[in-house]
């Protein structure tokens, strides 16, 4: 309904639209349906067409009323008043151009939602130009005559141009018709149909408008701009529109609630399919057990030789107490190194086959995804590779533990330990004896007995060689019994990492498992809160059906 005052209509039906409307989007979020994006924003481009004021734009000659007229209808007197600096002047409301000269204020609540357009002359080329570019966007436009010469207005070319892509109403305001007689006007009205037809294309509702003398002319004059505003392709139009694209939106969410509806009350078993699929994909892993284990105890041997290479070099080849030293720390640090170098082969062995793993659930997630669209209505997206490569990763970090407890369960540090601390007593009699034999020697030197000291010295040196002999012979044999150990470690690894091995495999399967535990869990959410949405649904949908204005 509109009131007696020029408004914007249908604020009534505007309000009720843009409520349900908004209550439709809001049902998008119970939903969970990525289809309905698309929906969603024809009615936001809609609701915000419905949001901007409906623009009323006044033209014509100059000196031909348009500002009086504009001030009249308005009802406001300062209009009237305001010097036109610019090619038009934006009068509204609450004004949305922040600092442009060329917005102004008007502090009348009825006016809300509309905006009004004062124009300088369009006789001017260019006034006339910035005038059309305003008429693409009006809603309303007045074109004000003067009546005492109405063929001589510039409004009419303008009027014809806007004829190819006329979507506002027209109306013809008559000014300076206040001394015709009755019958001049008459004969001046049925004259100005005839010209206003052959000039605009169209015959144009013409009213004689003389605000400053006749209040009844103006009153009818505003209740044809109210017509004009609540038009089929004005507010009404805007409003119907917003409840179409909110109608839509409503049917593609019946669709989806229509067929998660069938998916709940069909036994079809397409979740269990997917399990059981994952577990013929598991099946086939655990079938590479074997050779994952065996990979393993290969990458053990080829560690091996690195590490008896890198424990001669740490011996030496000469007997020295800086290797006496060392002997308390071998066993650790041998059991380390190699321990080190099987875990790097290891984990760069296992990334390989963790990237054709992923490759493999990335073509199996590529053939469920369809399906479960199809099936469900439930759109997984696309293969999260990221998340499963980083559960992967920490799988690898943890089966590098997992190889550490095997050398530990054997004890494998204390029997180095053994190996290298049986060495230490001949090596530390053989240091100390060298020291005794020194010390000697510098003692007879300085008695002066200088061919004792020498002999002592030689002896000595005798004896380091023949340690230094026995400790090449004590590397050796060192090393073998290193390697003798390591290899009992490789049988040891060979039997018992296969339950590793088997876990690792289990727990990558179980990764990928686990992506579909949101989609799983989307689907039984969705079943629970299937009755809710569809009654919400259905109300929001018989309130839009009523909210639309009647034409």
């Amino acid at each position: 309904m509109c009131s007696d005052m020029l408004s914007r209509c249908f604020r009534t039906e505007e309000s009720r639209a843009r409520y349900w409307v908004q209550q439709a989007v809001e049902l998008c979020s119970g939903i969970e349906d990525e289809s309905l994006s698309e929906y969603v924003e024809p009615v936001m481009a809609a609701e915000a067409e419905l949001d901007r004021d409906r623009r009323i734009i006044v033209i014509g000659g100059e000196r031909c009323g348009k500002s009086s007229l504009l001030a009249a209808i308005a009802g406001y007197p300062l209009i009237a008043r305001v010097p036109l600096q610019d090619d038009y002047v934006c009068w509204r409301y609450r004004s949305k151009d922040g600092e442009s000269t060329c917005s102004r204020f008007i502090p009348l609540e009825n006016l809300e939602g509309l905006e009004l357009v004062d124009t300088v002359s369009c006789a001017d080329e260019g006034a006339a130009a910035t005038v059309r570019q305003l008429l693409s966007r009006a809603d309303v436009v007045i074109a004000v005559v003067d009546g005492r010469n109405y063929e001589a207005s510039p409004v009419w070319p303008l009027l014809a141009s806007l004829s190819d892509v006329r979507k506002a109403a027209t109306l013809v305001a008559v000014t300076y018709t206040e001394t015709f007689g009755a019958e001049v006007a008459l004969n001046l009205k049925e004259s100005l149909r005839e010209f206003c037809k052959s000039q605009a294309g169209v015959p144009l509702p013409i009213c004689f408008v003389n605000p400053n003398s006749s209040r009844e002319n103006l009153e009818t004059f505003i209740q044809l701009i109210q017509e004009a505003l609540a038009q089929p392709v004005g507010v009404r139009s805007a409003i119907r529109h917003l409840v179409e694209c909110g109608k839509e939106l409503t049917r593609k969410q019946a669709f989806v609630l229509n067929a998660r509806d069938r998916v709940a009350r069909t036994d079809s078993g397409f979740l269990a399919g997917i399990e059981q699929e994952i577990d013929y994909f598991l099946a086939r892993q655990r079938e590479g057990v074997t050779s994952c284990t065996e990979a393993y105890a290969e990458a053990f041997m080829r560690a091996l030789p690195t590490t008896v290479s890198k424990l001669q070099r740490t011996l030496g080849w000469f007997l020295s107490p800086v290797t006496l030293m060392r002997l308390e720390f071998l066993g650790a640090g041998t059991e380390k190194h190699l321990y080190r170098t099987l875990r790097m082969e290891a984990l760069t062995q296992q990334e390989v086959s963790d990237d054709n793993f992923v490759l493999s659930c990335m073509s199996h997630w590529r053939s469920v995804r369809p399906r479960m669209k199809k099936t469900l209505e439930c759109e997984i997206g696309e293969f999260p590779d990221v998340a499963l490569r980083e559960e992967l990763e920490q799988l690898r970090l943890r089966m590098g533990r997992e190889l550490y407890k095997v050398f530990t369960d054997i004890k494998l540090r204390s029997s180095y330990s053994r190996v290298f601390n049986a060495q230490v007593g001949w090596m530390r009699a053989c240091c100390g004896l060298i020291c005794l034999f020194l010390v000697l020697a510098g003692i007879l030197g300085l008695l002066g007995l200088v061919m004792m000291a020498f002999m002592t010295l030689a002896i000595s040196g005798a004896v380091w060689v023949l340690g230094s002999l026995a400790h090449c012979i004590a590397v050796r044999r060192m090393c073998g019994d290193i390697v003798q150990l390591s290899l009992e470690l490789h049988e040891r690894l060979s039997a018992s990492i296969g339950d590793e091995v088997e876990g690792l495999l289990v727990s990558r399967v179980a990764a990928y498992r686990r992506l579909y535990t949101a989609p799983r869990e989307k689907v039984a959410r969705h079943e629970a809160n299937l009755k809710p949405l569809q009654d919400k649904h259905k109300d929001i949908n018989m309130q839009l059906n009523a909210a639309a204005p009647r034409m």
